[in-house]
């Protein structure tokens, strides 16, 4: 007797395949799970090589990613996206079309997610009768263990699985513009940190500058301090610095030594892989970095409509950036990815910075994910696209820009056009406001800095939070994480990040009273509007809802910082919007305006900042049917100019 394969089996019974062995996951945990429809679909129609065991591989596999994520963050119960599945799994989604109407009847009223309680007692093919719980009682170990140690700031769930390969040459790059101040850190730490480097580089025969050192003896002084109160720190993948440092580890062995013998404390054995990590970052030696140009490619439906809309951008701009690719009605869905797939693989050089889809609708919107599993190459997309949009991505990708920042500029700038895709831009004001502090561990120089800004800020109103800097794309999506909660003032930490037109403050610069005091103003509140009303009655007469047209020009001003990447002083965002609303005012008069000396001269040398303060200005002029003035584009643009902060560090010249 021989059971049918999966391909031979129907529809309804690939399904009820599925929900049993989903239903037994339920029962074993006694827990309710929730499935995403897609990740539904995606079990139904993939191939499995190896039949019904090979789902419930899979099945297991997602439930576990579930369990973990349920453990880390604390809730009610499990939930499966569609992102959890591997590769492989995902890939059924690209035979939606051949089984459209079958599946739309079939999961038809099932909303966005399907349940799934415990309780059931139907029979399972294969089905464990011992309740093996063996994967879940290695996750709820790992993550008592870790609890325990005291990282409880930490994402565990990225703890448990994070690869810190990709660490060593951002640290590099970043650990080289950070500025080098020796009084932060006590004499007796300096000599022992010049000692110990000494030894390093005669050890490892390399050089290092004073920046590594500083950065190392932050380190050390927070160290000493946790071994001291007998408070420890995991290193997250120690087993894999002592494989892959060799040397490294063997002269941090002998430093932590020195260390143990100088300051009379005991260097706990994960330490010693941190130590391994500094003596691995040659900042001594400069490299000079080429533009990391972000991938565009257009995905579109129809014979011709990606490559006209691509052309079109790249005429207007002068650009030769950008892929079009064209999917005519009569392509299979798979097809079309092994062509999109095939041509980044052909091309790894163009897209090694990430690639920013912009795809019209439908499957399309679903390659990205797949083609960041199948390459490692990191992904956005966006879609509902217009000529508008390509012309905006082609421009910031020209100008070197990250695939995050300009995925989330165009989030902002077209939030009307794709308001079904983006957030609500208006919703930002509801937000609270945080400043984040980082530092290699998460706790040494961070702790410190948190002491220092805490108490210049309203707490009611401003968290502090303190993350750990482990590799740079890590700490990003960790960031766009708390963005969706908080609006994120400042960052402050070791480590120079430039992200999302973030404020950065060094170590150094918390320490600064005036550096201090300019942190402080950025985190304050606003003029609220309702004083800024109260101080313009009687001057404004041809606006009919004052109130509304301050809170609009208070959106816009902060909107025009993301685009032209500054950050104006606080003083002085007020009076722009105040002088913003006089010169609504006085067009409605008809009053004539000044004009602007060098006009033409100002728009030559700051062409691209004055066509994003036009643009961001039409909202105004359409809805308050004004046209602004050449003239006063070039004068407000020059306030933006003027007023903004320099939160640059000086290059430093110092030697050992």
């Amino acid at each position: 007797i021989t059971l049918p394969n999966l391909a031979s089996r129907s529809i309804d019974e690939r399904y009820q395949i599925i929900s049993l062995f989903i239903k037994q996951e339920a029962n074993r945990l006694n827990q309710h799970i929730q499935v995403e429809k897609e990740a539904i679909i995606a079990f139904m129609l993939y191939d499995a090589e190896a039949n019904i065991g090979q789902i419930k591989r899979d099945l297991k596999l997602v439930c576990a990613k579930a369990f973990l994520h349920y453990r880390t963050h604390d809730q009610s119960h499990l939930i499966v996206r569609k992102s959890d599945c591997s590769l492989t799994v995902q890939k059924g989604l690209l035979k939606v079309k051949e089984f459209g109407d079958r599946l739309d009847y079939f999961l038809d009223g099932k909303g966005e997610y399907l349940n799934f309680d415990p309780g059931s007692n139907e029979v399972v093919w294969s089905q464990d009768p011992e309740r093996n719980m063996k994967v879940y009682n290695d996750i709820e170990e790992k993550v008592a263990t870790l609890s325990e140690t005291g990282v409880a700031n930490i994402d565990l769930e990225l703890l448990i699985s994070r690869d810190v390969d990709a660490f060593f040459a951002t640290y590099v790059e970043e650990l080289g513009q950070m500025p080098v101040h020796k009084d932060l850190i006590p004499s007796n730490i300096w000599r022992l940190t010049n000692r110990l480097y000494d030894i390093a580089e005669e050890e490892l025969e390399r050089k290092y500058n004073e920046k590594m050192r500083f950065a190392f003896a932050l380190h050390l002084h927070s160290t000493i301090e946790r071994v001291e109160e007998d408070h420890m720190i995991v290193h997250p993948n120690l087993n894999s610095v002592r494989k892959n440092l060799k040397l490294e580890f063997q002269v941090a062995m002998d430093l932590s030594s020195i260390i143990e013998e100088e300051l009379n404390i005991e260097i706990p054995f994960d330490e010693i892989g941190f130590i391994s990590m500094f003596l691995s970052l040659d900042a001594q030696q400069e490299e000079l970095h080429a533009v990391e140009k972000v991938g565009i490619i257009v995905l579109m439906h129809g014979k011709a409509t990606a490559t006209n809309m691509l052309e079109t951008a790249q005429e207007l701009l002068g650009s030769t950036t950008g892929t079009a690719m064209n999917m005519t009605l009569d392509i299979e869905v798979k097809t079309m990815y092994n062509r999109l797939l095939n041509h980044i693989q052909m091309n790894p050089k163009e897209y090694e910075n990430g690639i920013l889809f912009l795809t019209d609708m439908g499957s399309l919107n679903s390659f990205a994910h797949l083609i960041y599993e199948e390459t490692g190459i990191r992904t956005k997309t966006i879609s509902m696209t217009s000529t508008m949009i390509v012309l905006e991505a082609l421009r910031m990708a020209d100008a070197g820009r990250s695939l995050e920042d300009i995925f989330q500029n165009i989030q902002i700038s077209f939030e009307t056009a794709v308001r079904d895709q983006f957030k609500d831009f208006q919703a930002e004001s509801k937000l609270k406001k945080a400043v984040v502090v980082t530092c290699f561990t998460g706790e040494g120089a961070a702790a410190r800095l948190y002491q220092r800004i805490a108490p210049v800020v309203d707490q009611t109103k401003v968290e502090v939070i303190q993350m750990q800097f482990i590799e740079k794309e890590t700490f990003k999506k960790h960031i766009d994480e708390l963005l969706h909660e908080y609006e994120i003032k400042a960052i402050a930490g070791t480590v120079e990040i430039e992200y999302q037109n973030i404020p950065f403050f060094s170590a150094f610069d918390v320490f600064d009273d005036e550096k201090l005091n300019m942190l402080k103003r950025l985190v304050s509140d606003s003029l609220p509007v309702s004083t800024i009303v109260e101080s313009l009655q009687g001057a404004i007469t041809h606006i009919q809802s004052l109130e509304d047209l301050i809170e609009e020009l208070q959106r816009l001003v902060h909107q025009m910082q993301n685009h032209l990447q500054l950050i104006v002083d606080p003083a002085a965002e007020s009076g722009l919007v105040i002088h913003l609303v006089f010169l609504v005012e006085s067009i409605l008069r008809g009053e004539v305006r000044r004009g602007f000396k060098n006009l033409a001269e100002f728009q030559r040398q700051y062409r691209l900042e004055s066509d994003l303060v036009r643009t961001g200005l039409m909202g105004i002029e359409k809805k308050y049917q004004i046209r602004i003035s050449e003239d006063e584009i070039a004068y407000l643009t020059q306030m933006f100019l003027e007023n903004k902060l320099d939160l640059k560090q000086p290059e430093l010249h110092t030697g050992i």
